[in-house]
């Protein structure tokens, strides 16, 4: 799993991400950071931005799609510009953001009354339907495991009772999550 120098470094490059998109520009990645080891994996990851503690943006890429270095650069730019339940973030709110990296671990196939809400996150599928909540939305709202899952389903577009239905497909996973301490 990734170090907390690891983590630090990947905080830097998505707050990069999101300055440089407001410059029209892409950030260019180090050749010494693409190369190591531990960037070039493609573990899933969410990336958030949160103003004043409260919810600015969200993004990620829950299955391993790209190696983490060129996820983490996506999912930042995706957090501040493409959530569709905010406004794309303006420079001006640059100093007042603070990002979280969530590193998610592999998928595992899950009943409901196995999850442990607060330590595991959940991705369901139904279909073409997907949704996910990570462990820090059970930590922050208290739910319960049939909650979070009631929670993903809808994220999915599905009805939260759906639960029930044998075709549902439940997983679970753990993060290691990074998260600036205060703004740079």
């Amino acid at each position: 799993m990734l170090t907390k120098a690891q983590g630090s470094v990947l905080l830097k490059l998505a707050r990069k991400a999101v300055e440089e998109a407001l410059k029209h520009k892409t950030v260019n990645v180090p050749v010494a950071v693409r190369k190591q080891k531990a960037f070039s994996q493609q573990p899933g990851v969410f990336v958030t931005i949160l103003r004043t503690g409260e919810l600015r943006g969200s993004m990620g890429y829950p299955e391993q799609t790209y190696p983490l270095i060129d996820a983490v650069v996506r999912a930042a730019r995706d957090a501040a510009f493409n959530d569709p339940r905010f406004k794309a973030v303006k420079k001006s709110e640059l100093r007042h953001l603070r990002i979280r990296i969530d590193a998610l671990s592999k998928f595992k196939a899950a009943a409901v009354k196995s999850i442990k809400p607060g330590r595991h996150g959940i991705y369901v599928e139904y279909g073409v339907f997907k949704g996910l909540q990570l462990p820090e939305d059970a930590r922050k709202f208290k739910w319960t495991a049939r909650e979070m899952v009631e929670n993903a389903l809808r994220k999915a577009g599905l009805a939260p009772e759906m639960w029930k239905d044998k075709n549902v497909r439940i997983y679970t996973f753990t993060t290691k999550a990074f998260e600036e301490k205060r703004q740079p």
